[in-house]
C-alpha cells in the first residue's frame, strides 16, 4: 500500500509525457475536424434559422397579399352586385312605364272605340228615330208634303235637339 502512495518521478515524467502526446494527436486529428464540424453544424443552424425566418416574413407578406386580394375581390364582388341591382331597378322601372304607357294606350283605344260605337249608336239611333218620324209625319200629314221635305225637316230637329 505505501507503493501506490509513493511518488515516483519516473512516472510522473512518462504519465505526462503520454498526456502531452495524447493531448497533440488530439489536438491535431481530432479536436481540429471535431470544431469544424462543430462550427459547420452551427452556420448550418443559423442559415436554417435565417431560412425559416426568411419563410416566416414571406409566408406574412403572402398572407397579407392574399387578405389584400381577397378584400379586393369581396369589394369587386359588391360592386358586381350593386351594378347588378341598379341594373335589375332600371329594367323593373322601365318595364313598368313601358307597362303603364302599353296599358294607358289600351284604355285611350277603349275610350275612342267607346266613342266611336257611342257616335255610331247614336247615329242608328238618329236615323230610326227620322225614319219613325218620317212614317209618323208622312202618315199624319198624308203625304202632303214630299219624303225628302219630311226627312229635311226631321233632320233639322234632330241637329237642333243634339245640339240642346
Amino acid at each position: 500500500m505505501d507503493k501506490l502512495i509513493s511518488l515516483d518521478t519516473g512516472l510522473i515524467f512518462w504519465t505526462w509525457t503520454t498526456f502531452l502526446i495524447v493531448l497533440f494527436i488530439l489536438a491535431t486529428k481530432a479536436w481540429k475536424p471535431m470544431v469544424a464540424a462543430l462550427v459547420r453544424r452551427q452556420q448550418s443552424i443559423a442559415e436554417a434559422l435565417s431560412a425559416a425566418e426568411k419563410a416566416r416574413e414571406e409566408t406574412a407578406a403572402m398572407s397579407a397579399r392574399y387578405e389584400e386580394q381577397l378584400q379586393a375581390g369581396r369589394q369587386e364582388a359588391q360592386q358586381v352586385l350593386s351594378v347588378a341591382r341598379a341594373a335589375g331597378e332600371k329594367l323593373r322601372s322601365e318595364i313598368e312605364s313601358a307597362a303603364q304607357a302599353q296599358a294607358e294606350s289600351i284604355v285611350s283605344k277603349a275610350r275612342e272605340q267607346i266613342e266611336a260605337e257611342k257616335r255610331k249608336a247614336l247615329a242608328e239611333v238618329r236615323a230610326t228615330v227620322v225614319d219613325l218620324s218620317l212614317t209618323i209625319a208622312g202618315k199624319v200629314l198624308e203625304r202632303s208634303v214630299t219624303s225628302a221635305d219630311n226627312k229635311k225637316l226631321a233632320e233639322e230637329s234632330l241637329g237642333q235637339i243634339g245640339e240642346a
